[in-house]
This record gives C-alpha cells, sequence and structure tokens, in this order.
C-alpha cells in the first residue's frame, strides 16, 4: 500500500507523542509498504522540507525505510499565543473557542505548514489512504483535507483522551467536523469506550503500541541491594507521597535489607522531595536514552510506576510488561493492563493502597514469580502490533471509501 502517517511530532523527537506514528511507519516500511510521515519540523529547526525537491526526493527514495517530511509552522502568532497562556483568560478563551471553530483545532500554524505540500504528493506520492493520530484535532483536520485532495479515504487514530485534549464545551462540536473517517483506529478499549459515544457511526479496532524488542530476562540478583526502578512522570505529587511512603514504611519492616530506588524521567525534584526522609537509598538519574533505561530495569527487582487514569493507558505500562520483571502500578490499574500482563505471562501488581504495595514487595522479594516466556512476550513488539493496523488499512482500502 501507499499510505500517508500524519502526527505532530516528529519520529526522532525523545517523546512519547513521535513514538507510536514514527515506529509504525517503521514497521509497515519493513513489511514492503510505502509510507510518508507527516509531521512538525524537530525543535530548534527552522526550516521545512525543501519544497522544490519533494518529487524526485519521493521518486528515488528508498522505499524499506518511511520517508519522513518534516513541516514548519507559518503564521497565527495570535493562536499561539493563546496555546502558551500569554493572552489574558477571557480573551485566550475566545481565541481558543475560535480556533476551533474556524480550523478544527489549536495548530493552525502547523496545519499551514503541512497542507502547503498537499498538492505535491497528491500528484507524485497517490496515497491510497491516510492515517492520523489524535494527539490534537489538527491533525484529523489534515488528514480530511489530504485525504480528499488525493480521493482516498482516512482513518483516524484515537490514541489520546478526548476529554483532556479538547476544552470540555467544544467536544460534541468538534467530534461532528470528522464523521467522514472511514475507520478508527483506538489506543485502548478504554479509548474506544471514549470513542464509541463520540463517534458512534464509525467503526473502531484496539491497535496497542508496541515496544522496539523483548529479551531473555536474567535472574534476579540474590546478592546486593533490593533494587526498585521508578519510571515515568509523577502526575500527582500527593499520590507520590503516599507511594514514598509506603515504600518507607516496608524498608523499615524488612530493615536487614538494603533497599535502592531508581528514579528515570523528568520529575527529580519532586521524587528527591517526596522520598528525602525515607529509609532507603535514591538514586536519581533524570531522563535516560532507551538502551540506558531497559539495561537499568532488566536488572531490578521491580519496576514502578505512577498509575494516572487521566490517561486512559500507560505506554509505559505495555513496555515495563514487555520487560519480563515485576511490575508494581500505584495506584491501581485497569483491567485491561491487568489482562495484559496475563497475556504476556508477566506479574503485574495493580497496588490500590500501602497495605497491598507492602504485600506486593512482600512476594517480589521472597517468592519471584517465574521469568516469563520470551515468545509470549515478542506479541507486545511494534512490528507484531503492525500486523492489525496492516489489516485495517489494507481493508480501508479495498472498501474505497472516499
Amino acid at each position: 500500500m501507499k499510505a500517508v502517517f500524519i502526527n505532530h511530532c516528529h519520529p526522532d523527537v525523545p517523546h512519547v507523542c513521535g513514538l507510536r506514528a514514527g515506529r509504525f511507519a517503521d514497521a509497515l516500511a519493513a513489511r514492503g509498504h510505502q509510507i510518508v510521515v507527516l509531521c512538525q519540523v524537530l525543535p530548534k529547526h527552522d526550516t521545512g522540507f525543501p519544497m522544490e525537491e519533494l518529487g524526485g526526493a519521493l521518486e528515488n527514495h528508498d522505499w524499506r525505510k518511511p520517508f519522513v517530511l518534516p513541516c514548519l509552522p507559518a503564521g497565527f502568532e495570535t493562536i499561539t499565543r493563546a496555546r502558551h497562556g500569554q493572552l489574558m483568560s477571557g480573551w485566550r478563551h475566545m481565541v481558543i473557542a475560535w480556533s476551533y471553530a474556524k480550523h478544527g483545532g489549536m495548530f493552525p500554524d502547523w496545519q499551514a505548514g503541512v497542507t502547503s505540500y498537499f498538492p505535491l504528493l497528491a500528484e507524485h506520492f497517490r496515497p491510497e489512504v491516510v492515517w492520523g493520530t489524535f494527539g490534537n484535532t489538527d491533525t484529523w483536520q489534515l488528514c480530511q483535507q489530504l485525504a480528499r485532495q488525493s480521493g482516498c479515504p482516512w482513518v483516524g487514530d484515537f490514541k489520546d483522551n478526548w476529554g483532556a485534549f479538547v476544552p470540555s464545551g467544544l467536544h460534541t462540536m468538534v467530534a461532528a467536523r470528522f464523521t467522514d473517517a472511514s475507520q478508527m483506529t483506538v489506543y485502548s478499549c478504554a479509548h474506544c469506550d471514549q470513542a464509541d459515544v463520540l463517534f458512534p457511526q464509525t467503526m473502531k479496532t484496539v491497535v496497542y503500541s508496541g515496544v522496539e524488542a523483548v529479551a531473555d530476562v536474567p535472574p534476579a540478583e540474590s546478592a546486593g541491594p533490593f533494587t526498585l526502578t521508578l519510571t515515568g512522570s509523577i502526575y500527582d505529587p500527593a499520590t507520590l507521597e503516599r507511594m514514598m511512603a509506603a515504600l518507607g514504611a516496608w524498608v523499615s519492616a524488612n530493615a536487614e535489607r538494603e533497599v535502592v530506588l531508581h528514579y528515570a524521567g523528568n520529575d527529580a525534584d519532586a521524587v528527591r522531595v517526596a522520598a528525602s526522609e525515607q529509609p532507603f537509598d535514591v538514586q536519581l538519574e533524570g531522563f535516560m536514552v532507551q538502551d540506558a533505561l531497559h539495561e537499568l530495569q532488566s536488572r531490578s527487582h521491580a519496576n514502578l510506576y505512577v498509575h494516572n487514569p487521566v490517561c486512559l493507558m500507560h505506554h509505559k505500562s505495555l513496555e515495563l510488561i514487555a520487560m519480563g520483571r515485576p511490575v508494581i502500578s500505584f495506584p491501581g490499574e485497569t483491567r485491561e493492563v491487568t489482562e495484559l500482563a496475563a497475556e504476556a505471562g508477566g506479574s503485574l501488581f495493580a497496588c490500590a493502597d500501602a497495605d497491598q504495595l507492602a504485600e506486593a514487595l512482600d512476594v517480589i522479594a521472597s517468592n519471584p514469580s517465574p521469568v516469563p516466556n520470551k515468545s509470549r512476550r515478542e506479541g507486545f513488539t511494534w512490528a507484531a502490533r503492525a500486523g492489525v493496523l496492516e489489516k485495517v488499512l489494507h481493508d480501508v482500502i479495498a472498501g474505497g471509501r472516499s
């Protein structure tokens, strides 16, 4: 197939916003498909792809990998200031409402940078389908426009919480703009439930995100400290304090153990404060590149994360399950994620309170679970997950709706 993927974040941005579209593009290119990825330029880059070079570049591209087409935003200074909270409150709300009503989103500057390439893409690439991720509605606005210019269908990817990303008074009005999507892919069953309310007329398929690869899990070290790794965003300082207090109480009750907590993420100051009076050693690693992070997680006795229900599903939960080490989520987790952990043969302890956290640590420290089978966890890779997306796009192309 020939497909255009649209996602605001560049695939090389070291953030989860660029991960899903970029990795699925890689996986489908590896399956023999021609994939163009439309995205914004990387931070601090002040030029987009040269317009005059696009036709020749597409013709000569090695399609064993995606063609990444970075676009430079243009104009709309007032809306940009509104996004950044630089307008007075009442005026800012008016600008936001007007931007959604007029442009279908809050990034018309990015839309302007992207749409200038559409005539060339329609002429030289001739996509058979367009797929775009909702991290903002501007992406879907662009999908619509390119699909119409190219005479092909488009598929919306519902990967974020509509309630958290679209202003509350505009949920239904904005959703009504996108009822022409041929199908939808959704990030999880929880996302599907939300999308069903907003888009009851559209067929939906759950397409879970993936992980780069899975490896054999070495046995946990019996000598040395009991090592825990907390990964990712904290979201709520009060929840973090509850987690640290619960961990501190368990360490005090198991004083014979030396416990080290590593934190990998961008909220090191919050972790430092929350753990400052707790009886365990804290190592603040900060942001870590993926290989180093995975190496740290793979040698930890357990991996922890803070569960935030606003996210509907955490990508890091999938990554940690696939890692093969015991995982602790606090406070709690959804039934869907616990079922995914069971599918992988992993151990996920969804701890709602301090008592459950202590019970989980007791089990992990005294009776470690068997190492999960690598072949079961391979179903979590991008390469495996891409097969579901591939079928959706093939079905849409076969349906021929435009």
